[in-house]
């Protein structure tokens, strides 16, 4: 089904006949239906498809934050994509078909070089009481980057592989030197968490950090 937009004459996305319209990026490009195969997959086929359905449904719960945490992009690709890849290449463990994510090694955010910001100096996140998380960090006394900056703020995630639920909380400034964080009572059992910051202006935005995993108690 055709999809009519804004625009003078108006901007068709979909399907007409064999023909997709879809918007990438900011342009509008169409392509042939894919026609469906009648040969079985190969098994390199069928693990990369097992990859890429793990990640991509992982990444899928941060899909709003991916575009602006993700600013090392290579020509004509987007942020999921570049996402994606990086995961896909470093994050999944295990043997066919059981694989799985390897939580250490996800990448959440991708700074450009140049545009780089520190992270959390030393954070460590600690479980407490009544489903509750705290990550406390420091200021380094020395930042690597000048655009470091006291009211960048802290991007802290917590992901319930079990469950394969997450949350995440924006509420405080580098300057605070700590996060509280109030989880639902789904989240009770092991979590995992990550941090990164990002600037005021959302331009510039700091490595990834693993923060391991503790479990959440009631």
């Amino acid at each position: 089904m055709a999809i009519l937009q804004q625009g003078p004459l108006g901007t068709f996305t979909g399907k007409i006949g064999s023909i997709v319209i879809s918007k990438w990026k900011n342009s509008y490009v169409g392509k042939n239906k894919a026609k469906p195969s009648s040969k079985a997959a190969t098994e390199l086929q069928v693990n990369q498809r097992s990859k890429f359905k793990i990640v991509g449904k992982f990444l899928r719960s941060f899909s709003d934050i991916v575009p602006y945490s993700f600013q090392n992009l290579t020509k004509n690709t987007t942020a999921m994509n570049e996402a994606m890849r990086y995961n896909l290449l470093n994050s999944v463990g295990g043997v066919s078909p059981n694989y799985t994510l390897n939580y250490a090694n996800v990448k959440l955010s991708d700074p450009k070089n140049r545009t780089e910001i520190d992270n959390g100096f030393e954070p460590v996140m600690t479980a407490l009481p009544q489903a509750k998380i705290k990550i406390s960090w420091k200021m380094d006394e020395i930042p690597n980057n000048d655009e470091t900056k006291p009211t960048d703020k802290a991007y802290a995630f917590f992901y319930h592989p079990e469950r394969k639920v997450f949350v995440f909380s924006t509420r405080v400034q580098r300057s605070k030197l700590t996060l509280d964080a109030d989880l639902p009572r789904i989240f009770l059992g092991e979590v995992h968490g990550w941090i990164f910051f990002i600037s005021e202006d959302r331009k510039r935005v700091s490595k990834t950090e693993y923060l391991g995993k503790v479990t959440v108690i009631a």
